[in-house]
C-alpha cells in the first residue's frame, strides 16, 4: 500500500471519530450498529499522530464520536491536539458528561456544534431519548456564559420538517454562529431503522431549501448552512463536486478505516485509505475511490428520487 502525506491531498480540515461510544442511540444515526456494538477509542498516541501528519495542511480537525466526550480521555486530547496549529472543534449531542469537560476544554474549542433536530422537547426527545432536548439546551447556555462559539446542528426528517420555519427562528435566538442543515440520508442505523424518514426531493427543495434562502436573520453574526442534496437549479449547487475526487477532507475511524465520503461510513470495506503505523496508507479494490474515479455529473453513491439527481453532501445552499 502506498503511503500518503497530507500534501498529497487539498485538505482544510479532517475529522477524527474517537470513541464508538454514544449515550444515544438514534434510529437515524449515518453510522452503522456494528459501529455502536463493540467499543472502540482511538488513543491519545493515535489522535497526536494524525495531528502532526495533518500539520501545516489541514487547518481544523473536528472530534466526533458516538459521544466524544465519552472518551475517557476527551480532555486530554483536546488541550494536546489544540497545543497544535490546527483549531480543535467538537460535536457534542449535549451530554451532561461534556458539560462536565467543558471547564477543562473551553479554552482548546475555537467552536462546539450541538446536535439539535427540532425546537421542541417533546420531538427531540422522542427521537433521541428522554432528556435529550434538556441536555442540548443546558449545553448551549454553559457554552454561552463561557463565550464559546458554538453552532447547532439540525438532521431534517420527515416528521420534522414542518417546523424548518420554526427552527431557524430557535437557532439564530440562541446565539449560535450557525446552524447547520443535513439532508437525512438513509445509511448506516438509518437505513435499517428510519428509512422512512427521508424527506422526498421536491419537498426538500419546497420545505427546506426555499424557507432557507427566504429567510433573513435579524443578526449579521447568524448565517444558515444548509445542504442542497438533489441537483436543483440553486446557487450553490455543482454537480461536479465530490468529497472523494476533492480530497478536502478525510475522516478518520477508531478502526483506523479513512473515508473521504461522510456516507461511507456505514461500509468500512469502502475505505479508501488506512491509517496504520503512524501513516495513511492507499487501499486497493472496491473501495469509495474505485467507484468515483470518473466525473459523473452527480453522486453514483445515492439514489435519484423523482427524476432529481443527489449531489455530494459538501454542496451548500449559496445565500445573501
Amino acid at each position: 500500500m502506498t503511503r500518503l502525506a497530507a500534501s498529497d491531498f487539498k485538505l482544510e480540515s479532517i475529522d477524527l471519530y474517537i470513541t464508538s461510544r454514544c449515550n444515544r442511540r438514534c434510529s437515524y444515526c449515518f453510522l452503522p450498529d456494528a459501529y455502536f456494538d463493540r467499543t472502540q477509542h482511538m488513543t491519545p498516541a493515535t489522535v497526536a499522530a494524525i495531528a502532526a501528519w495533518a500539520s501545516g495542511a489541514a487547518t481544523e480537525i473536528t472530534v466526533l464520536g458516538g459521544e466524544p466526550a465519552l472518551h475517557p480521555e476527551f480532555t486530554a486530547i483536546v488541550r494536546d491536539t489544540a497545543a497544535t496549529p490546527i483549531r480543535v472543534r467538537t460535536v457534542t449531542n449535549g451530554s451532561r458528561q461534556f458539560r462536565a469537560a467543558l471547564p477543562a476544554v473551553h479554552q482548546a474549542l475555537s467552536r462546539v456544534a450541538v446536535s439539535l433536530d427540532a425546537p421542541s422537547a417533546t420531538v427531540v426527545d422522542r427521537l433521541r431519548g428522554r432528556g435529550a432536548f434538556a441536555d442540548a439546551v443546558a449545553t448551549v447556555e454553559e457554552l454561552r456564559a463561557a463565550g464559546v462559539p458554538f453552532d447547532l446542528n439540525c438532521t431534517v426528517l420527515a416528521d420534522t420538517v414542518h417546523l424548518v420555519p420554526e427552527m431557524l427562528v430557535y437557532a439564530e435566538a440562541s446565539g449560535a454562529g450557525r446552524l447547520n442543515m443535513h439532508w437525512f440520508s438513509p445509511v448506516g442505523r438509518g437505513a435499517l431503522h428510519a428509512a422512512d424518514q427521508s424527506v422526498p426531493a421536491a419537498a426538500w427543495r419546497s420545505d427546506v431549501l426555499d424557507v432557507v434562502a427566504d429567510y433573513r436573520p435579524s443578526r449579521q453574526s447568524f448565517t444558515v448552512d444548509c445542504q442542497v442534496a438533489f441537483d436543483f437549479p440553486v446557487p450553490g449547487a455543482d454537480r461536479g463536486v465530490c468529497a472523494v475526487r476533492d480530497r478536502t477532507n478525510l475522516q478518520f475511524l477508531p478502526s483506523g478505516a479513512v473515508f473521504a465520503c461522510g456516507m461511507l461510513l456505514e461500509d468500512e470495506a469502502l475505505a479508501a485509505y488506512r491509517w496504520q503505523d503512524g501513516a495513511l496508507l492507499r487501499r486497493a479494490g472496491d473501495t469509495e475511490l474505485a467507484r468515483t474515479t470518473s466525473p459523473c455529473g452527480a453522486c453514483p453513491l445515492r439514489p435519484e428520487d423523482g427524476g432529481h439527481r443527489p449531489i455530494c453532501i459538501y454542496n451548500r445552499l449559496a445565500t445573501v
